[in-house]
Order: C-alpha cells, then structure tokens, then sequence
C-alpha cells in the first residue's frame, strides 16, 4: 500500500461507525483512555475550535488513522494544539502520520495561529518524526490534574 490509497478527510458528520472506529484507535494507546460515547464523538466534531480528521483507506473505507486539533486565542496568542494522532498499526510506517500533521497544520494556518503545539511521551518513535517537520522540542514540565 502507499499513501495514494489514503485520504485524509475532516469529519463533519456523525455515524456510529466512526465512534467504533475511533475506539480502536485509542485502544491502541493504552488502558488510560476512557469509552467514547456517540455523544462525545458528536461533541468532538460539533466543537467550534476543535478538527477532527481521519486518514481514510480508500480500497477498503477503513480508517487508519485521525488527529484531533483544537484553535483557540488566549490573552496574548491564538495557538493550536495537536492532540491524539494515532494510526492503525498495520498501517504504520507508511507516511500516515506526516499527512495528518500535515492537513492540522494547515488547518491552524487557515486560521492564522501563532504557533501550533504538541506533547509527547519521551518514549514515542514518532518524536523523530515530530522534529523533522519542524517542531522544536521545549524545555518544560507537562502537568495533568485528573478530575
């Protein structure tokens, strides 16, 4: 397979299929995901600042990977913020990953962001390729408070 069988698509409408597709897709990440519901899907794609897109495989309909990105202003900026990038593992390696960064972050210069950002675990393969297209690593503390 290569990338010209994939399409990248934002979603704008709700199935249950994508629920149960994206499901699969955060499995991959863990046991410290949550269930989606059908209503957090419809929350996620209802979202005034948030984007959700999928890398879709065109021969099979399948969805093999999406990216979640949420634009917002604060006092002094507008940014956006890179979340969940995941694909499907047998369709890893492919140059998945590079296209939905690619689709989020002309999406963030559509609408004129200052700087689009991202974390990642220390641990990720796809670091390497976080900086080679462009983002610069930050010396900084990521803190999370679970409610």
């Amino acid at each position: 397979m290569d990338t010209s069988e994939i399409v990248i698509e934002r979603v704008t409408e709700f199935s249950s299929k994508l629920t149960d597709a994206i499901q699969r897709l955060i499995k991959q990440e863990g046991d410290h995901y949550q269930s989606l519901t059908d209503n957090d899907v419809q929350e996620m794609i209802q979202n005034p600042h948030g984007y959700l897109f999928v890398a879709r495989h065109i021969p099979t309909q399948e969805i093999a990977g999406m990216i979640f990105v949420a634009i917002y202003r604060i006092p002094y900026v507008k940014k956006a913020y890179i979340d969940d990038i995941v694909v499907v593992e047998k369709f890893r390696k492919r140059g998945i990953a590079t296209k939905l960064l690619q689709v989020a972050v002309e999406e963030a210069k559509k609408h004129k962001v200052s700087y689009v950002m991202l974390t990642a675990k220390t641990t990720r393969v796809a670091n390497s390729l976080y900086e080679k297209l462009g983002f610069q690593r930050r010396e900084s503390h990521a803190y999370r408070l679970y409610l």
